[in-house]
């Protein structure tokens, strides 16, 4: 306790007592910004991930004319893009193109896994395909 004591003394007398109280509240503000970017840039790259298997189940559906066929087709494409977790993809054609509505759930990814430190969007991820 006498050691400590001495710590607290010392640094009352030090010239450099200033720079420790900054440093005692910009690092954790530091540290939360860095997670903020971190997990924000996950967040869009995902956002980009499934709207690439968006773009990839429309140009599979587009192989086959058979309906029950291109549904299958889109639906194993954009599982192979999402590492199999499609939550929902409706497959719809008509005489302007054919449209996909592919929705990801991310609540099992790393990024939602550090719980409210930095606030998100809901982790449910619905992108559109087609028919501009």
């Amino acid at each position: 306790m006498d050691q400590l004591a001495g710590l607290f003394d010392r640094l009352r007398a030090s010239p450099r007592r200033a720079l420790l109280i900054e440093a005692a509240f910009l690092v954790p503000a530091f540290g939360l910004l860095a997670l903020g970017s971190f997990e924000w840039g996950g967040y869009f790259w995902l956002q980009h991930k499934v709207q690439t298997a968006a773009d990839g189940a429309r140009v599979a559906a587009a192989a086959s004319a058979d309906p029950a066929r291109r549904n299958t087709l889109a639906r194993a494409a954009a599982e192979k893009l999402l590492s199999g977790q499609v939550a929902d993809l409706d497959l719809k054609s008509g005489p302007d193109g054919t449209r996909v509505r592919l929705a990801y759930d991310a609540s099992a990814s790393p990024i939602f896994a550090l719980g409210h430190l930095v606030p998100l969007p809901p982790p449910m991820i619905v992108r559109l395909s087609g028919g501009d």
